[in-house]
């Protein structure tokens, strides 16, 4: 059973997967407000269509076995939003369905805008550093952007 130090809502919760990190925003009573890949049927026929689902779950359930950490890393450069507003926010997003994109929105850049009202990721920020110029680059780009993807599918069947 996992017990956070302290019971402050509106912390950032940084999820350690096998390749990638996952974000939540914890809301309090051991439950967090997240971002997962929704598998979407359409018509007749099935097939993957990359969305981004909020949901509310314990964070245990979250979790599982990775190791995981608050980490409101932002603070120092910029004011967390009011913590009723952080959280109230999180819950009017429950259910909502959106397109995802891991570059420009993904379950970083939702925790961080919840928090600071400013979608940002150092995972998207890290890979375009280490990726370098040129066609090359945006060939190795293209490779980690899908392979993060592919991390959060993976990730989500093992719940």
């Amino acid at each position: 059973v996992i017990r956070m130090l302290y019971d402050h809502p509106g912390d950032l919760i940084e999820i350690f997967r096998s390749t990638y990190q996952h974000w939540a925003v914890y809301i309090g009573g051991g439950y967090v407000v997240h971002l997962v890949v929704d598998v979407q049927s359409k018509s007749h026929t099935l097939y993957l269509e990359f969305c981004k689902i909020v949901l509310k779950e314990k964070l245990e359930e979250v979790v599982g076995n990775d190791r995981w950490r608050i980490n409101n890393y932002l603070d120092k450069k910029r004011k967390p939003q009011q913590v009723y507003a952080i959280v109230k926010q999180a819950i009017g997003l429950i259910g909502t369905r959106l397109q995802y994109n891991v570059a420009t929105s993904n379950c970083e850049h939702f925790a961080n805008d919840l928090r600071y009202g400013k979608p940002t990721s150092r995972q998207v920020g890290h890979k375009k550093l280490e990726v370098g110029a040129g066609v090359g680059g945006t060939l190795v780009g293209f490779v980690a952007v899908v392979g993060a993807v592919v991390g959060t599918v993976v990730g989500l069947s093992r719940r």
